[in-house]
């Protein structure tokens, strides 16, 4: 019985923080991360705000966790999608691929813009962001590394690496700029400058 109690209360505890994280992307993308209050979070994942608190201790900490679940969620979607590609060209184009669909989701890459600035003026929140990133960046895992590009000079790995984090800022500042350019950058004409940015990068990377 103890056990059934203690298996009942652990799912509870992860649904309630599932519901947290959504209602956290809903209320950050709506009202930006500075303008999101804690309370319509909680209100809009239908919790307390006890229940909050005892998941995360600040919008900051709800945040970072909402950051290392998307990321975590992309990178399973990536590795699904080159999982049995035979050789390194295959991979890379599905790469290209995935990375040009990022565009269906044009709120995402600019609420991260919007942090990134708020990171910048907060040295102590910007320390914590540099650390999540790199926990969350696949690049610094180095079978899976290989696996993508293969076993690179340490030149060439880190020109690699420098195009693989030009990505997101990239993204973000396209997005960013098609709000203002709707009809000029549809999601089509940015699919398709993001797959001539990625391939300039990669064929510069060697």
């Amino acid at each position: 019985m103890p056990n059934q109690i203690s298996n009942k209360n652990h799912h509870r505890s992860l649904e309630t923080r599932q519901k947290l994280l959504d209602a956290a992307e809903e209320v950050f993308v709506r009202d930006g991360y500075e303008g999101a209050q804690l309370a319509e979070i909680a209100s809009v994942a239908d919790r307390s705000k006890g229940a909050l608190y005892g998941h995360f201790e600040t919008k900051e900490d709800l945040f970072l966790a909402l950051f290392e679940h998307r990321s975590t969620q992309n990178i399973e979607r990536f590795s699904e999608r080159i999982e049995g590609l035979a050789n390194r060209r295959q991979r890379m184009e599905a790469f290209r691929d995935f990375y040009a669909e990022l565009v269906e989701d044009r709120t995402w890459p600019i609420l991260m813009l919007e942090f990134k600035l708020y990171a910048h003026r907060h040295p102590e929140s910007k320390k914590r962001f540099r650390k999540a990133i790199r926990i969350a960046t696949p690049i610094d895992d180095d079978e899976q590394f290989e696996h993508m590009h293969g076993i690179l000079s340490a030149k060439h790995r880190t020109d690699v690496e420098l195009s693989v984090l030009a990505l997101a800022p990239i993204l973000s500042g396209l997005m960013l700029e098609s709000s203002f350019e709707p009809e000029r950058m549809s999601k089509e004409a940015l699919g398709r400058l993001l797959r001539k940015l990625f391939d300039a990068l990669f064929s510069m990377s060697g």
